[in-house]
């Protein structure tokens, strides 16, 4: 074997060997697996009742490439409700989608970058979140920190494109943060549509207390022949009882109008938003919240989870407790009652909720949840529309 033979085997082998290094200092990788299952029972004319389970594998990474370059991404396996698809398992017809794929540049520490396809959520409702094509940056250090983006959207129903754009303001110290957020979306729902969204929210944080308020107001055209609104805010207001308990209180509202377009909510919502039902479970915000199915309303959104126009004034009381290091359970009960009732049937409902979440085994967690709605509806109501719903889920999570 000549010299220079076995001198490229030594290289050959000691790149083998150094590559796994090398790609393990460059890349980190996350993400979780779950299994879960759900009943929906809607007390209606046909009595029917609806049980079914789903799955999804999600793995996400970043790829360090140079100090300050960076890229994300995030792909989801087999998400789909179990019976679906190939004869051997739902995970042999393609299921897999790819939801982040997106560059990071930190230029400095005042000043980076994000291009690609990425999720963004602004205020703590997410009155302005998106998972799209687009651009974000960060402008400013310390307490002060801008924040400007822009994202191409698929226009519904049309071949052609809308966009969404603006910039959030955050400010804050210690004990409190807020941001001031305004947001424009053109020619997502249609062809006419020109909406602008002007909100901003506050946090405080007492330790004991800690209060979180928010007001949005939408404006702007929906179509060509109707105008959007939207005017509506939340306080949530929550007390430490001892360290294992938390005692809180929330306040919903949202104007009604009968002549045009109620937003409550610009980007394609992909995060979606369900404080209603929200005790750690990782159930809520999910398939059985009572905007799904369109139970009675639109969205799981508390500002149209009545139909659209009718706005919201709705309280909470909730009570989450800590149960020794493993176990949390919580449970609330709402009440929520239409602005405008001419928009709907329903003239109340109650929503109470009980949520039980448990760390089984390392990185290993099961939750339950178990919703019940009680309706009110109004006299013009049909003669087979819910008057109460109960609706339960069950799930097994490994984080990695």
């Amino acid at each position: 074997m000549s010299r220079f033979l076995k001198i490229a085997i030594v290289l050959l082998a000691i790149a083998a060997m150094a590559t796994p290094v090398m790609a393990e200092d460059m890349l980190s990788l996350g993400g979780q697996m779950r299994v879960r299952g759900w009943y929906k029972d809607a007390d209606s004319a046909d009595g029917s009742t609806a049980t079914w389970a789903d799955q999804r594998l999600r793995i996400g990474g970043k790829l360090s490439i140079a100090d300050g370059v960076s890229i994300t991404f995030r792909t989801d396996i087999t998400e789909s409700v179990w019976g679906t698809g190939n004869v051997y398992g739902s995970g042999r017809i393609g299921m897999q989608q790819w939801d982040r794929a997106h560059i990071d540049l930190k230029f400095s520490d005042s000043f980076s970058l994000r291009a690609g396809q990425q999720f963004v959520w602004f205020l703590e409702s997410g009155a302005f979140n998106t998972q799209s094509n687009g651009l974000k940056a960060v402008i400013g250090a310390g307490p002060v920190k801008i924040t400007p983006f822009a994202f191409l959207q698929e226009q519904n129903g049309a071949a052609a494109d809308g966009f969404d754009y603006g910039a959030n303001v955050a400010f804050g110290q210690d004990t409190f943060k807020a941001n001031v957020l305004f947001a424009a979306q053109n020619k997502v729902a249609n062809a006419d549509e020109d909406v602008y969204l002007i909100g901003g929210d506050l946090k405080m944080d007492f330790d004991v207390v800690k209060i979180i308020a928010e007001v949005d107001y939408f404006m702007g055209d929906a179509s060509a022949t109707q105008d959007a609104y939207g005017l509506q805010g939340f306080v949530d207001a929550s007390f430490g009882l001892g360290e294992a308990v938390t005692l809180g209180g929330q306040v919903y509202y949202a104007a009604g109008d009968e002549d045009d377009y109620q937003y409550f909510v610009l980007g394609n919502d992909f995060g979606g938003w369900d404080p209603l039902n929200e005790h750690g479970t990782g159930l809520n915000n999910e398939q059985i919240t009572p905007g799904s199915g369109n139970m009675f309303g639109t969205s799981a959104r508390p500002f149209g989870i009545f139909a659209n126009g009718s706005g919201v004034l709705a309280g909470r009381i909730y009570l989450d407790s800590k149960l020794g290091d493993n176990m949390t359970l919580g449970g609330s009960v709402s009440y929520m009652e239409p602005d405008e009732d001419s928009m709907t049937t329903v003239d109340s409902a109650i929503n109470t909720t009980v949520g039980l979440h448990y760390n089984v085994m390392a990185n290993t967690s099961i939750g339950a949840q178990v919703e019940y709605i009680s309706i009110d509806q109004s006299s013009a109501a049909p003669s087979d529309a819910p008057e109460d719903a109960l609706a339960a889920g069950f799930g097994l999570f490994v984080n990695f």
